[in-house]
């Protein structure tokens, strides 16, 4: 991973190594996640057939594997993101490849943007069908890091989309 710092002056640089870390553990820790949920669903998929239940609907089991997926989310997520953040809900999407895939990959370079003491910004670019990016902002809350709003962008575009972690 290739850190590249844009428009930080010098001072605030060494923070990239506070901020960073963190954030790629989270995004980690989201991925895999979100890939154990996609298998479990899987394996619902296929115990469906067994049980006759239509491809159309829902296994019986799938909300119990919603609300987990939801509750560990949560955890992941308390104590790293802003209450604000939280008020926005998670994801409960997840497929294959994950959200956060390169992150396992290692094959995406980051910008680190920081300007004044309590905001930064870390831009991850990335190549998967298109070549993408992801924004995410972290504020400085009661002397901690937490992510505060994330963003999604292709490449080729100036635009940032409103995401959900």
């Amino acid at each position: 991973m290739r850190v590249n710092y844009k428009n930080t002056p010098e001072n605030y640089r060494a923070m990239a190594e506070i901020i960073i870390p963190p954030l790629l553990d989270l995004l980690k820790s989201l991925t895999l996640l979100e890939e154990e949920i996609f298998e479990r669903n899987r394996a619902l998929d296929k115990e469906k057939e067994g049980l006759g239940i239509p491809a159309n609907q829902i296994h019986p089991k799938w909300n119990e594997l919603m609300d987990d997926y939801f509750q560990r989310q949560m955890q992941l997520l308390t104590g790293r993101v802003t209450q604000n953040y939280l008020e926005g809900g998670v994801r409960i999407s997840y497929s294959s490849p994950s959200e956060y895939n390169y992150v396992k990959r290692n094959d995406f370079s980051v910008d680190f943007i920081m300007t004044k003491a309590e905001e930064a910004r870390v831009i991850t670019h990335y190549q998967e069908a298109l070549e993408m990016k992801h924004q995410f902002v972290l504020r400085l809350v009661d002397g901690n890091w937490l992510l505060d709003e994330k963003f999604y962008g292709f490449e080729d575009e100036e635009t940032w989309y409103g995401d959900l972690l």
